[in-house]
């Protein structure tokens, strides 16, 4: 899925996927990582997502990256939060300030961005990047993910299996085998849950789907 198709979805306000709280899996699996309170967290593909509201919230300092600046720009407006903007060679920064202070987002592209860029970064969260893509852009997601993810961090992951005969992505069906070729030479993934059922279609119920597997990963980098 190219990033024209995200940038058009974002201008038209096609944002179906957009959920309106925080994400229940982020809520009872994060702790399981053990990280140090205060610790930063990298959110790729963020959107304008309330789960980096959430971490937050919990004490850790965020840094998510964003294509769209309409979904940074809406994400500080809607929920209220003070920031500054800067330009840098990545592109423009979000920074929160007052009660923001440590949550800063990038409207700028993912690929754009280099190891230095995510020094002190000990923490990762991923829960719409693989099943926003289809397979021409995976394995190019993942390497430069394991290029910027500082060694030793941990992260969450979450994705989504189905049949694709019965449903054209986004979100695009990724099984279990396909997360660990593309991963597996960068981080050691391990499967925290995995759930499934008709009651998991949530907002894709209507578009042909019967039933559907979450995953949940823990990720260390190798």
């Amino acid at each position: 899925m190219q990033q024209d198709y995200w940038l058009k979805a974002w201008d038209e306000n096609r944002t179906g996927f957009h959920q309106d709280q925080a994400n229940k899996r982020l809520k009872r699996f994060w702790p399981k990582l053990g990280l140090a309170a205060g610790a930063e967290v990298f959110v790729p593909l963020a959107g304008k997502t309330l789960d980096m509201l959430w971490l937050h919230e919990q004490g850790y300092r965020v840094f998510g990256v964003e294509l769209s600046r309409k979904a940074v720009e809406a994400f500080f407006a809607e929920n209220k939060l003070a920031h500054t903007t800067h330009k840098t060679d990545r592109g423009t920064e979000f920074r929160g300030s007052a009660a923001a202070a440590g949550l800063r987002v990038l409207a700028g592209d993912f690929f754009d961005l280099a190891p230095v860029d995510l020094e002190g970064i000990t923490g990762v969260y991923d829960r719409a990047s693989l099943i926003a893509m289809d397979e021409s852009m995976r394995a190019e997601y993942t390497r430069q993910l394991a290029k910027l993810v500082p060694r030793s961090a941990r992260g969450l992951l979450l994705t989504i299996d189905y049949d694709p005969s019965r449903m054209q992505g986004p979100p695009f069906a990724v099984p279990d085998a396909t997360t660990r070729l593309l991963l597996e030479e960068g981080f050691e993934i391990e499967e925290l849950e995995r759930y499934a059922g008709p009651e998991r279609l949530g907002n894709l119920k209507g578009r042909g789907l019967d039933t559907l597997v979450e995953y949940v990963y823990r990720l260390t980098r190798r």
